[in-house]
């Protein structure tokens, strides 16, 4: 009996005790994700021999799913702990990227598996050197919510002395001067962002398409710094990369410094689109910071929660609406006074300052001059051929166009402070070609920026007596920014201009031979054969440039042939190598013009030797002894998409296909 007892008490001791060695913590808190899979962590159970993660990942654009070797969990104190194993019902492994086309599956489940962590760890982040800006920061072990957000005393004290209320936007002082822009990642850990992107002035950018694009690396501290030449105040925004997640405005002046604070937090769970509007980026010194804070807090640009909030209905005049519907225009009449009139029936605590109204006027305003057409319908064109009265009406129709076009640009502000409003880049992008009705202010803005697009892009106009003309004709500020910009860039290109472009040895060669005689050039290697028809970023980004950094070891060719259209005049520079050093894409190899005339059918032909059915963004990759072994048709996607997939694929097959050094 003694015995049967003692063995009962054992047993209980044992199972008490592992129970008490067992802990598991459901849905831990993060900070900020910045995987661009769907991954979601379930629940964390931590014993004295083990650490599993519990991941549960959702098939999205991306549609990749990858872990490696070098994944691992680092704590506060910066110790890691490696990844021991990798477990699921579907045979993956770590460094064997699957797609989820490849599974067969939308959703899997899978568990990590590292080593027991010591008693006094309670929030790691699990980070993977392998893959670019890939990891999830901040993970809560010890079963609490993370503590609630709270702004460094230093930060709270600058934005009380700059908060005071804004009665006007000031008069603009055009006067040139160098701006320097400093910026914090609030909460950061090394990882979580390697770089930002500066964009003067336009929201919903596309990089280049007008104006300038900057970038900084993000240091070890989360601090980066931007310095610019300006001839004004001059709004800009500021986003992370590769990810364009977060985003805020901020503005900056001659000879002044801009500081900025970015929440993580806030970052992590939405963007600029989303309904919720909590702020993520605070202004806390530089010109109109109180309005730039305040225009963060109610970001109207664009965002969905604040139009259906106080302008759901646009039009309330029957005439006006049947008017709109005719001409397909916004007309700023009942409409735009309405909107203003509704701010001011806000909660006290929610009214905006008068700068605040004075600048969503002008962004309405610019916002009516851009909704205003003059193509008339089809239906209209088309029976203006058969019926006299109904060329009757598509005279009436185009004249009301006009009409409305003329009281449009007639309404808008002619003060210089429309500049403080981000979208006049787009007024300035869509009406290109109207001189006589803008106000003189706008068509030297619209120069300044034109001059600078060519330089940014192409450095046609790096020599200062090619546009001495068009700067004569342009103030004194104006002129001195530009020849700063020219400055900027000559730097670049002296910097470019050292690298070695083959440009002869592929001319008169056809169509059907390029890639052979590629091929045959680099015959005994692993060859990597781009074609840049058209500059995506985000494949260099997040691609190219980490592969070669990654796989340096291995011998891989990589041959860039950049597709010139042969019908423009050839310019050395043209082929965008601004654009990939502003992004730190420095890329290696070896490069090529090939210049052919812009037409499909050539494309095609070409693009058929590499295996490829049709792409404007092509690649194949070459195995020593000649076999193509992977090519954009491998796992086709919209270029805009061109990202991880792509990225895991063509590392797994250079991997298998290209030897040591």
């Amino acid at each position: 009996m003694k015995r049967l007892l003692l063995l009962s008490i054992m047993m209980t001791a044992a199972i008490c005790q592992a129970s008490a060695s067992e802990r598991t913590i459901v849905k831990p808190e993060s900070i900020y994700q910045n995987m661009l899979v769907r991954l979601r962590t379930d629940s964390v159970t931590m014993t004295d021999t083990a650490t599993v993660f519990y991941l549960h990942i959702t098939n999205r654009n991306e549609n990749a799913f990858f872990f490696s070797h070098e994944t691992c969990l680092r704590d506060m104190k910066g110790r890691t702990y490696p990844l021991r194993q990798l477990i699921s019902g579907l045979a993956l492994q770590p460094d064997e990227p699957r797609t989820f086309d490849d599974i067969g599956k939308n959703v899997i489940d899978v568990q990590l598996v590292f080593p027991p962590l010591p008693a006094d760890v309670t929030e790691v982040d699990m980070i993977d050197p392998q893959f670019y800006n890939h990891g999830i920061f901040g993970i809560r072990l010890d079963g609490n919510p993370l503590p609630p957000f709270q702004l460094p005393k230093d930060v709270e004290v600058q934005l009380k002395d700059i908060m005071a209320v804004q009665d006007t936007l000031p008069k603009v002082d055009f006067r040139f001067g160098w701006a320097t822009i400093k910026g914090h990642l609030m909460d950061y850990r090394p990882g979580m962002c390697s770089k930002m992107t500066l964009v003067l002035r336009r929201l919903n950018y596309t990089q280049h398409q007008i104006g300038d694009t900057l970038c900084a690396q993000v240091s070890p501290t989360g601090d980066f710094t931007f310095r610019l030449p300006v001839a004004h105040i001059t709004p800009i925004s500021l986003t992370f990369e590769p990810q364009s997640r977060g985003m805020g405005i901020a503005y900056v002046g001659p000879d002044t410094e801009t500081e900025v604070y970015f929440n993580m937090r806030e970052i992590n769970v939405r963007n600029m689109f989303s309904k919720d509007n909590n702020t993520i980026f605070y202004v806390t010194k530089g010109p109109l910071a109180q309005l730039a804070n305040e225009l963060n807090e109610h970001f109207f640009f664009d965002h969905i929660d604040f139009i259906e909030k106080h302008f759901k209905h646009f039009f309330t005049d029957g005439e006006e609406w049947k008017r709109h519907k005719e001409i397909q225009a916004m007309l700023p009449t009942r409409q735009l006074e309405l909107r203003m009139a509704e701010l001011d029936t806000m909660k006290v605590e929610e009214q905006w300052s008068p700068a605040m109204k004075e600048l969503v006027r002008l962004y309405w305003q610019i916002q009516t001059v851009m909704r205003v057409f003059t193509t008339p319908p089809k239906d209209l064109e088309n029976e203006a051929y058969e019926s006299p009265k109904a060329k009757e009406r598509l005279i009436a129709w185009q004249r009301d166009a006009v009409v409305a076009e003329l009281e449009s640009f007639g309404r808008l502000v002619k003060d210089p402070k429309m500049i403080y409003c981000p979208d006049l880049s787009e007024l300035l992008r869509f009406y290109i070609d109207v001189n006589t009705l803008l106000p003189a202010f706008i068509d030297r803005e619209r120069m300044v920026w034109k001059l600078q697009d060519q330089m940014s892009k192409e450095f046609r106009l790096l020599n200062s007596d090619e546009i001495e003309g068009t700067l004569a004709n342009l103030p004194p500020a104006y002129r001195q920014l530009m020849l700063a910009w020219q400055n900027i860039f000559r730097e670049e290109y002296n910097r470019l201009d050292g690298k070695e472009i083959v440009g002869d040895t592929l001319q008169g060669i056809p169509d059907s031979l390029v890639f052979q005689t590629l091929c045959e050039r680099y015959r005994g290697h692993t060859v990597f054969v781009r074609f840049w028809l058209f500059y995506n970023p985000v494949f260099a980004n997040n691609v190219i440039l980490p592969l070669q950094q990654e796989l340096a070891d291995l011998d891989i060719v990589w041959v860039n042939v950049y597709v010139y259209n042969s019908n423009q005049k050839l310019n050395r520079a043209g082929w965008e190598d601004a654009d990939r050093l502003r992004y730190f894409t420095k890329l290696q190899g070896e490069h090529y013009y090939y210049s052919m005339p812009y037409r499909t059918d050539r494309l095609k032909d070409l693009y058929k030797t590499m295996g490829i059915s049709n792409s404007t963004d092509a690649y194949c990759i070459v195995s020593p002894d000649g076999r193509i072994v992977r090519n954009s048709d491998s796992k086709p996607v919209p270029i805009w998409l061109m990202d991880n997939q792509d990225y895991l694929g063509i590392r797994q097959c250079l991997l298998k296909t290209a030897s040591p050094r």
